[in-house]
């Protein structure tokens, strides 16, 4: 579990939490801006995708650094597309 705040709320998420939140989502195309995914379920996710799904936050409220630092703390490969 990884404990972390964003915009003043504190949050606790597991490894599991994530999988639950993309469990029946369609990854977004990695396109644009989107340069860093995790692959989960062999379905390559953006990775600020990931942690608005579980958060509920809208990904303007917290940077790609975030989701980086959560999703490596819960053990998850961070990948970056090479273009």
């Amino acid at each position: 579990m990884v404990k972390f705040i964003i915009r003043g709320r504190v949050y606790d998420i597991t490894r599991e939490d994530i999988i639950n939140a993309v469990r029946n989502v369609e990854p977004e195309p990695l396109t644009g801006k989107k340069k860093y995914y995790v692959e989960i379920n062999g379905r390559q996710y953006p990775i600020k995708q990931v942690i608005s799904l579980v958060t509920g936050l809208p990904r303007i409220a917290f940077t790609a650094m975030d989701a980086y630092r959560i999703l490596t703390k819960l053990e998850f490969e961070v990948k970056e597309l090479i273009k």
